[in-house]
């Protein structure tokens, strides 16, 4: 029987996340060693210092500058995560982005939460089922880290 779930991710669209090896692997690889720590990771820790080579972009060469975040950057960062996520989902059953949150309040982002409902795993934002969602696949990605030594 197919997984709905897993579906839906392999039919979406990623302009920038399936485009650079180099930078997924970095980022998969950052992902996790907090998973592996039993911790969550902020937006920032993420995409610090890495230069994504996306030649879809004007500049094709581009590094994050983590103390001002541009609309660019968000969306580079969440398609990334939401490419991670369907390679975590599909090989370990969990969302792998659930583990990086805002370094402000300590939760997911609000793309979080989109791709949540773009799966049709809620209909609103952050309500309680969103927030037991987010934490369930936080504790599965925990649980696989410590029993792997393999990224996503």
């Amino acid at each position: 029987m197919a997984d709905p779930i897993l579906e839906k991710l392999r039919g979406m669209t990623w302009h920038y996340g399936d485009k650079d090896p180099v930078a997924l692997s970095a980022l998969e690889a950052r992902i996790f060693s907090a998973a592996q720590k039993r911790q969550l990771l902020t937006y920032s820790d993420l995409a610090r210092g890495i230069t994504f080579h996306l030649s879809t972009l004007r500049e094709p060469q581009r590094t994050i500058d983590v103390t001002e975040w541009q609309d660019l950057d968000r969306a580079i960062i969440g398609d990334f995560l939401g490419f991670i996520s369907l390679r975590s989902y599909e090989k370990n059953g969990f969302l792998a982005s659930a583990l990086i949150v805002s370094k402000a309040d300590g939760s997911p982002s609000e793309g979080f939460y989109t791709l949540l409902r773009e799966l049709g795993l809620i209909s609103g934002g952050k309500t309680d089922k969103a927030m037991y969602l987010w934490a369930d696949h936080v504790a599965r990605a925990h649980t696989w880290a410590s029993k792997s030594s393999r990224t996503t």
